[in-house]
């Protein structure tokens, strides 16, 4: 496996825009030869990200704008997730109550999707500057998986 790093970078508008970018880092686990079930582990992770932002970042007079960066370097994936909507500190969002019943449950619904990036990647981390939510995910490529 090459060790430099390859990086794509898109800025998407729609959610319908989101299968160019999976197709960037399919195109990029090729040359990486990086097995499938990692590639969907990503994936979905970004997916689950980006689909709460165009759902929850933009109100209905705000042009939806998400820049996205995916690297993959040595044994490492990481991205980074920009946009301009709304703060909304999803690192904030407390684990859900998995153990206990929904019908008896404090928060019947909502933070899975969360729940589930946190345990795909490895490395999940929000902050917000000058306007803007930025988070980032990282996780390690096991060199087995290859």
């Amino acid at each position: 496996m090459s060790n430099g790093r390859i990086c794509y970078r898109m800025v998407i508008h729609s959610r319908d825009e989101f299968i160019k970018l999976v197709s960037a880092i399919d195109e990029m686990a090729d040359k990486r030869s990086i097995a499938p079930s990692v590639v969907f582990k990503i994936t979905l992770a970004l997916d689950e990200l980006i689909s709460n932002i165009f759902d929850y970042a933009f109100t209905d007079t705000q042009e939806p704008k998400v820049d996205v960066v995916v690297c993959i370097e040595r044994d490492v994936f990481y991205a980074k997730i920009i946009d301009d909507g709304m703060s909304f500190d999803i690192s904030q969002i407390k684990e859900p109550e998995l153990d206990t019943p929904i019908e008896k449950r404090r928060k019947p619904v909502g933070g899975m999707g969360v729940h589930l990036v946190r345990k795909l990647m490895d490395s999940f981390t929000y902050y917000r500057h000058a306007g803007k939510n930025y988070v980032l995910i990282c996780t390690k490529i096991d060199p087995e998986t290859h």
